[in-house]
């Protein structure tokens, strides 16, 4: 069952329809093939529905099979993540500003070498999406958080996603941690210029960047439900 998260995406104006296609919620309301159930399988009307969703207590989840046509939705409510996750998504009034990044402009330029000596730069990457983590091996918020991170690497396997883990950690002290402990993002070390130039002071910083080299998200420091914000940005954007 696909899961789509109309309340979280509200904000943003867009709901997730499939990997390839967005549709607004409105576009949801006014498509007379919509079809939305209470939980007593009961088809609710589309202006009673979309009232509640807009309530933000409620959530539309997909119950029709990936590609089928009508639309038919469940109308359930929303956990405590859901909500607090919409509750950011509103929050967000215009550009964000964070280090060196801006929501709404191109990332700055880079170049960065993994583990196994591969490069990759911002023009190269340019038609996929880009998560990066700005990390460090010993700081204990970015070691809490690789379990999640690793969730969504294996989440996004056979998608167009690219996860780089940049650290100023020199490749010798990171390969003996990756020994003790597996992160599956991309690593790449030794950037302190690309630190330099994309003022990097804290960590983690967790950036995602659409297809065209663009910043949609940007989080500084330890964050709760890591996995759900950056869930809901990388599908954003497919």
């Amino acid at each position: 069952m696909k899961k789509i998260y109309i309340l979280i995406l509200f904000s943003l104006s867009t709901v997730i329809v499939s990997a390839q296609t967005t549709k607004t919620l409105s576009d949801y309301k006014n498509d007379k093939t919509t079809i939305v159930k209470d939980s007593t399988g009961k088809t609710l009307e589309a202006s009673a529905w979309f009232d509640l969703v807009k309530s933000n207590n409620y959530t539309l989840e997909q119950i029709s099979a990936e590609g089928e046509e009508p639309r038919e939705f469940k109308l359930r409510l929303s956990t405590a993540d859901e909500r607090r996750m919409s509750a950011q998504k509103m929050d967000r009034t215009g550009p964000i500003t964070l280090a060196g990044f801006t929501t709404g402009k191109e990332i700055g330029d880079y170049s960065v070498v993994d583990v196994a000596g591969k490069t990759y730069t911002r023009d190269e990457l340019k038609g996929k999406v880009v998560v990066l983590n700005f990390w460090f091996k010993d700081a204990t918020p970015c070691k809490a958080e690789i379990p999640e991170l690793n969730k969504l690497v294996k989440k996004y396997k056979a998608k167009n996603v690219v996860f780089l883990a940049p650290t100023y950690d020199p490749l010798e002290d990171v390969t003996e941690f990756l020994k003790k402990m597996p992160f599956n993002y991309i690593i790449c070390t030794d950037v302190d210029q690309m630190i330099i130039d994309l003022k990097i002071s804290k960590y983690p910083t967790h950036v995602v960047v659409d297809k065209q080299g663009v910043v949609h998200f940007v989080t500084i420091g330890q964050t709760d439900n890591i996995f759900l914000q950056l869930d809901y940005e990388i599908n954003n954007l497919l």
